[in-house]
């Protein structure tokens, strides 16, 4: 008797104790914290894209006619870009973004005018020539970032490498006139970012350049001596497609997750 009832009191502890353990409210899983993403990094990256422009000047064929009535010029250059960009962003407030951005380019923009040349006889031809082989530019851009999407605009100095030619026949006589030149200028710009990740992200933006009124000297390639300088101006713009590395050296911020 003294057994059954031991037995019956054991096993009414261990239905109760699972009883009471049922009703327990159950700690809940910890949620993992989703984290904010910013664009506060540097980053790496490559470009291509296309380019044209315009350029007005005198005609440097004047150096072969000797004429004193200097006609003007204009050539239509465009072309193909293709280049690297680096630079680094700071995400300064709630969407501001603020950063400093290297570019260099190579390519071909590149553009002629035909035309007759001063005084010229049956046969004489001129071709003047216009031709941007580099471009590389320094500037700050601000952006308003809306998530992983950043508006920004730019501005700042751009450098180009170029040559001016003008060849043909004068007189029954081949002429090679060069200009190469290396050349300042300011520019600005404007374009749309997306970050597809938190480490890559591409971009489709828009430049212009204004390289002023400067003068060019040219050369006689024919007779190895500088034949005089005349001036140049010219503007250019582009439109180029980048993708880039991002890297971050500040850890995600953290959303706070509330668990009832």
């Amino acid at each position: 008797m003294k057994r059954a009832f031991a037995s019956f009191a054991v096993m009414s502890l261990a239905f109760g104790g699972r009883a009471i353990a049922a009703d327990l409210p159950v700690a809940p899983w910890p949620a993992s914290a989703p984290h904010v993403f910013t664009w506060t990094a540097c980053y790496l990256g490559a470009l291509v894209g296309g380019g044209w422009g315009h350029k007005e000047f005198e005609d440097p064929t004047v150096f072969v006619t000797g004429t004193t009535t200097v006609p003007s010029v204009t050539v239509s250059p465009s072309g193909w870009l293709l280049g690297a960009q680096a630079g680094c962003d700071f995400q300064f407030a709630p969407n501001e973004v603020f950063g400093i951005e290297g570019t260099f380019s190579g390519g071909r923009i590149k553009g002629h005018s035909d035309m007759v040349p001063f005084g010229a006889v049956p046969g004489d031809n001129a071709t003047v020539t216009a031709r941007l082989d580099a471009l590389a530019t320094l500037t700050g851009r601000l952006g308003y970032a809306i998530d992983r999407t950043l508006v920004y605009g730019k501005a700042g100095f751009a450098w180009a490498n170029e040559q001016f030619s003008a060849t043909g026949v004068y007189l029954g006589t081949p002429f090679d006139i060069e200009g190469p030149a290396g050349r300042f200028a300011w520019t600005v710009g404007a374009g749309v970012e997306w970050a597809f990740s938190d480490y890559w992200a591409v971009r489709l933006e828009y430049d212009f350049y204004d390289f002023g009124n400067r003068g060019v000297t040219f050369i006689d390639e024919n007779a190895g001596a500088t034949v005089g300088s005349l001036p140049v101006k010219q503007t250019i713009q582009t439109v180029k497609l980048g993708l880039s590395f991002r890297y971050t050296w500040m850890p995600p911020a953290a959303v706070p997750v509330v668990t009832k």
